[in-house]
């Protein structure tokens, strides 16, 4: 008996379009009357919901511009009908089911807080089994990028023999997720000689982001120590990953007397630590600056401005000493 293959997103009529216009490497496979409504941006929410399970909400045609989260259309060209059975899933209705609930994680455009929280209520290996199934199982970046993100904030080590795998087999375009991955699932001093190696791979232009993306979720003391034997010029990212990374006020003195590029960066470093100056990325660790002694902090910020008179430093020190209760621990 000959196999039909269904419309990806109705999943009831068969596949008479391939539309590659999104993704040449992942085409659309659909039905005729769901093609005219894909391209007209008038999907029904489920429709939406099937093809974004499978591309996820990111390609252009899915994308935010077009739908709203539960995938009903803001944009649509066509007159949409709507029933209750062309609605998408709530995270109500799938969170019970592992498959389904997976599937409802890779729709988000972040995995959400809730979402982490009805996964972590099903069984662990049960989850591992299945985002490696999953992972392996589509070409898909924005998809695989999601299954690593849920090891990074569902299993952490449970995953670790896996993680080890993938960085034996490693392909540079997960480093991102991978490394966020690995900062939950390895022993600190494994994970980040990994994510070390790879970044000296990194161009200087590019290393800043890439370092604080990668790194963030470490949290140590060597990646100061990794900050200072590898910036070679000043870059906001590079406050932004000290912040986070237990920074103490002797390394920040020190850091001043070294003079540029690393005593703009230990400003930055300072600065991140109040709230609103910074983004969700460093306000989530609520970071401090360790071990001050609080009596000299005014002097040793005063005495570098004589040195480095600029007006973005002078800025930056008023700032930091009209908001020195909340930055120095």
């Amino acid at each position: 008996m000959t196999k039909i293959n269904l419309c990806e997103a109705c999943k009831r009529k068969e596949i008479h379009v391939v539309e590659t216009s999104d993704d040449p490497d992942q085409p659309y496979k659909l039905c005729n009357h769901c093609h005219k409504r894909l391209v007209t941006y008038s999907l029904r929410p489920l429709e939406w919901y099937n093809l974004a399970v499978i591309h996820s909400p990111n390609k252009f045609l899915l994308h935010d511009d077009l739908y709203e989260e539960d995938g009903v259309a803001c944009q649509p060209e066509e007159n949409i009908d709507v029933s209750s059975k062309d609605k998408a899933p709530t995270l109500k209705n799938v969170q019970d089911d592992l498959e389904s609930l997976l599937d409802f994680s890779i729709t988000r455009w972040f995995l959400e807080d809730d979402v982490v929280k009805c996964l972590k209520k099903h069984p662990d290996l049960s989850i591992l089994n299945s985002v490696r199934s999953r992972f392996y199982g589509t070409e898909n970046y924005e998809v695989k990028s999601r299954m690593l993100e849920i090891i990074a904030d569902v299993l952490g080590a449970i995953a670790s023999e896996w993680i080890k795998e993938l960085w034996i087999n490693y392909d540079e375009t997960y480093l991102y997720p991978l490394s966020r991955a690995t900062a939950s699932s390895l022993p600190a001093e494994e994970g980040l000689n990994h994510v070390f190696e790879k970044l000296r791979q990194v161009n200087e232009k590019e290393l800043p982001i890439a370092a604080f993306t990668c790194l963030n979720r470490f949290r140590t003391i060597e990646i100061l120590d990794w900050i200072e034997s590898t910036c070679t010029s000043f870059n906001d990212n590079w406050g932004r990953l000290a912040a986070v990374c237990l920074p103490t006020w002797e390394r920040m003195k020190s850091w001043l007397y070294k003079g540029r590029p690393f005593s703009l960066i230990a400003l930055d470093t300072m600065a991140n630590c109040v709230k609103g100056y910074g983004d969700y990325y460093v306000e989530r660790f609520s970071p401090k600056v360790l071990g001050t002694n609080k009596d000299e902090i005014e002097k040793v910020l005063r005495d570098y401005y004589q040195q480095d008179g600029v007006p973005r430093v002078r800025m930056k020190v008023n700032f930091i000493l009209e908001n020195r209760e909340e930055i120095f621990d």
